[in-house]
């Protein structure tokens, strides 16, 4: 009983442990102007589905094993039962041949004694009677003293002859006494030796019974963890669905955003050309300039190099992807990257925890002056520029931190520098 309720407790806390990471992964961001996921609650009820339909199916595979788990404890204790009647039935079969080996050794003493006691009688029986009777009872006629020593001698001679005759009677009723218990005790020696083979019998079909219903055991605790795998990758791939879902809102708001900012500026421009007579066009500052239209190239604002942040960002290469994630080592995602890495150097930008954030740090800085440790941003998406036309980057769930792909891979919104 313990058992199986830590069994059902252990499987709650590996449901809500899905579901917990499902929402975490997708719940903990705040959305995008425009786009991205909807609140957590609505995230939870994404996936509360999954994880709904995959606990009844782990539930009553749970319940099935219990119901096996209990007929065998049942079968087991029968089976012990079993064991006690056959280790008893055994013990009486030894008693039972010890009994035969005494009554056969008992037998033979009787015919030994009735030997012995008829060799005896022979004896006697040829002295009295062999010779001539009349001579013999002469004999002790004239050798007796009187009549009445005549008399004692016939009685004595009679008696002998008498208690000869019972003697060997006795005998022959032991020895036909112990000959029926001998095959009284053989008779029962083969009933018991039946029900021996009947009981073996059972306790064979018990232990297949018992080891059958192990087996059944064994395959519902593999259907049950194959179970728990099926609801983490049902999980896993709901939350990458709206992962997904969510990147493509967050992408779609930032071009949007991104197609606004550059009407905006064109209407600036257009207002400041007519204000200043055809002057220079002139951009502000800000993140959604676009760097191809731009030849900006700021003067450092820190002492920190640009290579001292890459050679940094670097030595994560190789680590996790986590959604909503702030460790460099046990896992981030891409904005959470780049805010840990520059808060190494003291550049605080927790501010601004997401891409499009991101794109109105520090100062812009034009596509043909990019320099190592420049941010470059993308829609839903940023990086650091590594050098030799590479971004370091978190780049997802799949892939993990990397410095593989070249910087201008997709479309840069803005290229900014903050040392």
């Amino acid at each position: 009983m313990r058992r199986s309720f830590f069994d059902k407790r252990k499987m709650r806390r590996s449901l809500t442990a899905i579901a917990l990471t499902a929402v975490t992964t997708l719940g903990l961001f705040a959305p995008l102007s425009g786009g991205g996921l909807k609140p957590v609650e609505t995230a939870q009820q994404a996936i509360a589905p999954v994880v709904s339909a995959q606990a009844t199916s782990i539930k009553t595979l749970q319940k099935r094993k219990k119901k096996k788990q209990t007929e065998v404890a049942k079968l087991q204790s029968k089976l012990v039962n079993l064991l006690t009647q056959i280790q008893g039935l055994e013990s009486d079969i030894a008693s039972n041949e010890t009994d035969i080996e005494d009554t056969k050794e008992s037998l033979a003493e009787a015919k030994k004694a009735e030997k012995k006691q008829y060799e005896a009688t022979k004896k006697r029986i040829r002295y009295f009677y062999e010779n001539d009777n009349n001579d013999s009872i002469l004999t002790m006629l004239l050798e007796s003293g009187s009549i009445t020593d005549f008399i004692n001698r016939v009685s004595y001679m009679n008696a002998v002859y008498k208690y000869d005759r019972q003697l060997l009677d006795s005998y022959e009723a032991t020895k036909i006494e112990i000959k029926g218990m001998q095959e009284d005790l053989e008779n029962r020696q083969v009933e018991l030796k039946k029900e021996q083979k009947v009981l073996a019998s059972k306790r064979s079909n018990l232990n297949s019974l018992i080891h059958s219903k192990k087996g059944q055991i064994a395959n519902l605790e593999a259907q049950v963890q194959k179970a728990k795998l099926e609801a983490k990758r049902k999980a896993a791939a709901e939350a990458a669905r709206l992962e997904a879902e969510r990147r493509r809102r967050n992408e779609a708001a930032a071009a949007a955003a991104a197609a606004a900012a550059a009407a905006r500026n064109r209407s600036n421009n257009n207002s400041s050309s007519n204000n200043n007579g055809g002057g220079n066009n002139s951009s502000s500052d800000n993140g959604g300039a676009n760097p191809y239209q731009q030849d900006a190239d700021p003067s450092p604002s820190t002492d920190v190099s640009g290579g001292s942040v890459v050679s940094y960002a670097r030595q994560f290469v190789g680590n996790r992807y986590v959604w909503g994630g702030n460790s460099l080592t046990n896992g981030c995602d891409c904005s959470g990257f780049v805010v840990q890495v520059y808060r190494h150097f003291g550049i605080d930008l927790s501010g601004h925890r997401n891409s499009a954030a991101l794109r109105s740090v520090g100062s812009a800085v034009s596509a043909n002056n990019i320099q190592p440790g420049d941010i470059v941003c993308y829609p839903g998406h940023v990086a650091i520029y590594a050098g030799g036309g590479l971004i370091v980057e978190a780049q997802s769930s799949r892939a993990g931190i990397t410095c593989n792909r070249t910087w201008n891979h997709g479309t840069v919104l803005a290229i900014r520098r903050v040392v």
